[in-house]
């Protein structure tokens, strides 16, 4: 059944399907706000175990994961990934009303403050 696309377990709720039971039921928490996975040290819930275990981190000190430019830690791989666009010159964040384009999509909501950006913050 995974190797022939066919997805035949589908949310009532939001008619999105899964190829497997298993992804079903953990798709279903986000419905239902389940969040069985708790950190001991402050308390916070989880819906995934695996986002318990990267939110972990975070108390632990662990930044297992360091930019190979600059020597900045991060506790997260994805987190990585985003830090490296800015040591290249790619801008993949532009504002929808100028020209302007920016490294991180932060920078995007910072700046700038003129008439537009203003609307934009509104919407």
């Amino acid at each position: 059944m995974i190797h022939s696309g066919e997805k035949p377990y589908r949310c009532t709720q939001c008619d999105k399907c899964f190829t497997l039971s298993k992804e079903l039921k953990r798709h279903l928490m986000i419905h239902s706000g389940e969040k069985p996975y708790r950190c001991t040290q402050c308390d916070k819930c989880f819906n995934r175990s695996s986002h318990l275990k990267r939110h972990l981190k975070i108390h632990s000190g662990e930044k297992p994961y360091r930019c190979t430019q600059c020597d900045k830690c991060f506790t997260c791989s994805s987190t990585l990934k985003a830090h490296l666009i800015i040591h290249s010159d790619e801008k993949p964040y532009s504002c929808t009303q100028c020209d302007k384009c920016f490294t991180c999509s932060s920078h995007l909501k910072k700046t700038p403050d003129d008439s537009h950006w203003r609307k934009t913050l509104q919407m």
